[in-house]
């Protein structure tokens, strides 16, 4: 089959550093591996890095999978109207560089964003062609919590113009798939319908490299000062609204004088300067910066301890850092309820508590005791959370859809 799948805002394969891939990365990767031909639509601007790719990261396409890069003018930080502007940019041009090419057999979106979601469910929907919404953030609803109140009032238009496209592509969508059951009946609220057959929830899952080697693990300790006998705390992840790493660091200042244990945070520290020089004269605690997949694995196989420090009203259900960390074994320790607080019941894996920085600093502490748990905790994941038996399931699901689609195109004809 071909298909289209149509994501803004991923890591790509060919960026540098060797990033980790996410959701329809990973999609995409288990598509073309069941033989499939796969053109995946993103843009030119790199979400994580904030910055345009340079022409040596956009090669020509080969293969089963073509990347097309869109040209789009990008955004300084994840909420704010420049990466309004950029979506609806890149959903333009993609409109136009769809009509120009022969139709898939299925297309692949999600939201975010509502604009491509939108644009990609009524390009389908004209050509009766069957389309996936996959629901993997709750957008726009989460915006104006992250707004000063003065532009609550003013940015109301536009929320309730995202939110209107988020209705149409949910509505126009063949078939609904979220993340977790919470994501997938806030789409199918959006749809105005229940769960029907074709809708169904498949988790991020995750796509571990391999156990990072012990001298790997003591090159780490050597390069960020931490004695061989101190355990680590880490936090891999954006800087960004959703987080609340001021929680982290008071945390870290509550625990400075032990000797035993040590925080590395990793992610674009300069997105937060005062916080990352506030941390940086923590005795306690270290600032990786950006770093690549393969030291991902390396930190977190370190680490005892896995934070996940969820501002208030952060949107996420089940963020692919649960699954990361399980996967090289960290214990969690999260301040995001309902259903991470679920799946740490069912797995043992973690614990959720208050964002009280005296409640957080002993949630980590205890977690300490758990360290000898680890293999436990990484059979969870391989039990139920690999990447590879995840998506060779949706990928069923996709293929079940383009079969019925074609069948229906022949019987029309």
């Amino acid at each position: 089959m071909n298909i289209w799948v149509i994501r803004d805002g991923e890591p790509l394969p060919t960026d540098p550093g060797g990033p980790r891939l996410m959701r329809m990365g990973m999609l995409s990767e288990a598509l073309t591996a069941h033989g499939h031909n796969v053109v995946w639509f993103t843009s030119s601007f790199d979400h994580y890095r904030k910055r345009q790719r340079l022409p040596a990261e956009q090669p020509a396409a080969t293969g089963p999978l073509e990347i097309v890069q869109v040209p789009a003018p990008g955004y300084p930080r994840n909420i704010a109207l420049q990466r309004i502007r950029h979506n609806r940019v890149f959903a333009g041009r993609w409109r136009t560089l769809a009509a120009q090419r022969p139709p898939p057999d299925v297309l692949v979106t999600d939201i975010p964003t509502t604009e491509t979601a939108q644009a990609v469910a009524r390009f389908g929907a004209a050509r009766k062609i069957p389309v996936v919404l996959s629901i993997r953030d709750l957008w726009p609803d989460f915006f104006a919590d992250y707004l000063p109140p003065v532009l609550r009032r003013v940015a109301r238009p536009l929320i309730a113009l995202l939110t209107r496209q988020a209705v149409d592509a949910a509505r126009l969508a063949t078939s609904l798939v979220g993340i977790s059951d919470k994501y997938l009946d806030w789409g199918l609220a959006r749809a105005g319908r229940a769960r029907g057959p074709l809708d169904r929830v498949f988790p991020l899952g995750y796509d571990p490299l391999p156990p990072a080697t012990p001298s790997a693990i003591a090159a780490l300790r050597a390069r960020f000062n931490i004695s061989a006998d101190a355990m680590i705390v880490s936090f891999v992840g954006s800087w960004g609204a959703t987080y609340d790493l001021d929680l982290v660091a008071a945390a870290a200042r509550r625990l400075a004088a032990r000797d035993d244990l040590v925080f590395v945070l990793a992610g674009d520290a300069t997105a937060r300067p005062a916080l990352a020089n506030a941390l940086l004269a923590l005795p306690n605690v270290r600032l990786s910066g950006w770093i690549s997949g393969e030291d991902i694995a390396t930190l977190v196989s370190a680490s005892a301890v896995g934070l996940l420090p969820y501002g208030p009203a952060a949107p996420q259900g089940l963020p692919n850092k649960v699954f990361e960390y399980m996967a090289y074994g960290a214990y969690q320790v999260s301040t995001l309820g309902g259903e991470v607080e679920s799946l740490y019941a069912s797995t043992n894996t973690g614990v959720v508590c208050s964002a009280d920085p005296v409640v957080f600093a002993a949630a980590i502490v205890a977690a300490l005791s758990h360290a000898a748990e680890r293999d436990a905790r990484i059979a969870q994941f391989h039990r139920h959370y690999r990447a590879n038996m995840i998506y060779a399931e949706m990928v069923a699901h996709i293929e079940a859809l383009g079969r019925a689609g074609a069948e229906m195109g022949r019987a029309k004809a």
